[in-house]
């Protein structure tokens, strides 16, 4: 039977971008879940938050050994290599604390099994998981609404905000916006891969493997191809899907399973819907264009990944905290 001792809950960098909506939402829906924080930050100075109406000291983590007592940790946003690299050691001499690492790459490499929100059913020897990419959130909630069609191969292309970079990103694309409608001299890059104001660019950065590999690793089976593009926007995400399917399902039998597996808002016919009133909805992903030809499914998806594959994920993750 679980144990009924009340779970702790490390949280790094709970003022991360990421970090602060999954804290207030935890605070609030998970009361049973004692929470403790710390930052990675470069600066020595303790930090002070408000969480669920109450406010929240967070000290720096300035000795790993701080962590003795957590029964899981987790990562908000990218730490130093230096920080990671003592978290990673203190986990191994920790084999009973859960990980949960929700940046991008990760911090641990091959060593995680990669999630996408849900607990597996068995527990790895190593407890130390992985969140899928918030770009995969809609397409693989829709990969599995396709399931009683036995999906084959899938063809994604993910259309990606500046957010998952985190708030420095962000702060950096408004800046570039300002200097292009001043029509002042762009300031150099720093968080963003390219100047994106206004603008698109197709990933350099080897993204789409990684993706790739994410995808594999939560369906071996399926055959995967990926493209990634970075959007000068700053929230929301847009991905063209193909799924291809040992099933020929008609049209309207998708349409039935997307709408009948919860978390999906089929489009009106010649509906336009935007990014942001996707975001401002929260964790509502809305499907369109749906056809069903020759064994192949297709359609567009609008989400706030980092709701659906963020935060929403987390909650549902650490929801389970309590029969570990």
């Amino acid at each position: 039977m679980p144990s009924s001792r009340r779970k702790t809950l490390t949280i790094l960098d709970p003022v991360s971008l990421l970090g602060r909506e999954v804290t207030e939402r935890i605070a609030r829906t998970l009361p049973e879940v004692r929470l403790r924080f710390f930052h990675t930050g470069e600066e020595p100075e303790h930090l002070v938050a408000e969480f669920a109406g109450e406010a929240a000291l967070v000290p720096p983590l300035a000795d790993a050994d701080e962590l003795d007592g957590s029964d899981a940790v987790l990562v908000t946003t990218q730490p130093s290599a230096a920080s990671g690299e003592h978290l990673l050691d203190w986990l191994r001499v920790h084999p009973g604390v859960a990980l949960l690492d929700c940046t991008q790459p990760g911090i641990a490499d091959s060593e995680t099994l990669c999630v996408a929100g849900r607990v597996p059913a068995e527990r790895p020897a190593r407890r130390w998981y992985h969140l899928a990419d918030p770009a995969l959130a809609a397409p693989l909630r829709l990969v599995a609404a396709l399931a009683p069609f036995d999906p084959q191969a899938v063809h994604l292309t993910l259309i990606c905000p500046v957010a998952a970079l985190g708030r420095e990103a962000l702060d950096e694309l408004a800046s570039q916006g300002a200097a292009r409608l001043s029509g002042q001299p762009l300031r150099g890059l720093d968080r963003l891969p390219a100047m994106l104001a206004f603008d698109l660019a197709p990933d350099g950065s080897g993204r789409a493997t990684r993706l790739e590999a994410q995808l594999g690793e939560l369906y071996p089976r399926l055959e995967r191809r990926v493209h990634v593009i970075d959007a000068g926007v700053f929230h929301g995400y847009l991905a063209t899907v193909q799924v291809r399917c040992s099933v020929n399902p008609t049209q309207e039998r998708v349409r039935s399973f997307v709408r009948d597996s919860g978390g999906f808002r089929l489009a009106r016919r010649n509906e336009i819907v935007t990014t942001t009133e996707v975001v401002e909805r929260g964790s509502v992903i809305v499907c369109g264009d749906v056809q069903a030809r020759h064994g192949w499914v297709g359609a567009w998806l609008l989400a706030d990944g980092l709701a659906v594959g963020g935060t929403d994920a987390v909650l549902e993750f650490v929801g389970a905290l309590s029969a570990w």
